[in-house]
């Protein structure tokens, strides 16, 4: 197959479990270069734990996950270099109290991909100005708001340099002032080219900024369309439902 030609990332049959239950069932999905794919769907429609299936966190119980035309196995080498090029970004920040902004987003890159301090420090420094947050370079977590921690997370994930940007739910945390300061960062990134799949329930940020929409619902997903068509016309009674749920809310 031409490489251009090729989804980025693919998933194939894959599904989930938890101590035997399975919470996400035979699931294929193509993103392509480029793309933004927002995953939308009622609690418990096993978004999450798809993406986190993506880059390993919960293992497929079936199925394959396939990067650039090569399967990710389950050797550590195999999970480092997944980890090297999928980025996440959690609801929670996960950054550590003790360091400032700047040595949070150079942890990985030194001790990850062992690139020296300097040069950790610099693309630290440019990831945290692509975030806008240049200024809070040496301030600690503690000292900067919710949404302000959430784009430190997202330059974090950046200072890897992914091919694939992983979201889950970014703004769940956060009051929305806050959160539309996280989701401008995110417009930035999609309009910049960067493939992303986004677990979200903004679903204004689904229409407008995601190339495609996939809904879900118990483990499944439902019906996918490029966003517009799928937010505005949905075809599945299901689909139907809930964005009317949403909608009237």
């Amino acid at each position: 197959m031409n490489p251009e030609s090729r989804p980025l990332l693919a998933l194939d049959g894959v599904c989930v479990a938890y101590r035997h239950h399975e919470v996400v069932h035979d699931v294929s999905l193509d993103v392509a270069s480029g793309e933004v794919v927002a995953l939308i769907g009622p609690s418990g429609a096993g978004k999450s734990s798809l993406l986190r299936a993506i880059n390993f966190l919960e293992p497929p119980s079936k199925g394959r996950v396939v990067l650039e035309g090569a399967e990710v196995g389950g050797s550590r080498r195999s999970l480092d270099a997944l980890r090297r090029d999928v980025g996440m970004v959690f609801q929670s920040f996960n950054l550590f109290p003790h360091l400032t902004a700047l040595q949070n987003v150079m942890l990985a890159p030194v001790h990850t991909l062992g690139v020296s301090k300097e040069q950790a420090r610099e693309r630290a420094m440019r990831q945290l100005t692509h975030v806008g947050l240049a200024e809070h370079a040496h301030v600690k977590p503690g000292k900067c708001s919710g949404g302000q921690q959430q784009r430190i997370a997202i330059a974090r994930a950046l200072a890897m340099e992914p091919k694939v940007m992983l979201f889950d739910e970014p703004t769940s945390a956060l009051d929305p002032e806050l959160g539309a300061e996280v989701l401008a960062t995110m417009r930035s990134l999609a309009a910049e080219g960067m493939t992303m799949v986004v677990v979200t329930h903004e679903m204004h940020f689904a229409e407008d900024v995601a190339d495609r929409v996939v809904f879900m619902a118990d483990g499944r997903i439902v019906e996918q369309n490029a966003a517009g068509k799928l937010m505005r016309d949905p075809q599945h009674p299901r689909t139907q439902r809930f964005l009317n749920a949403v909608r009237n809310r």
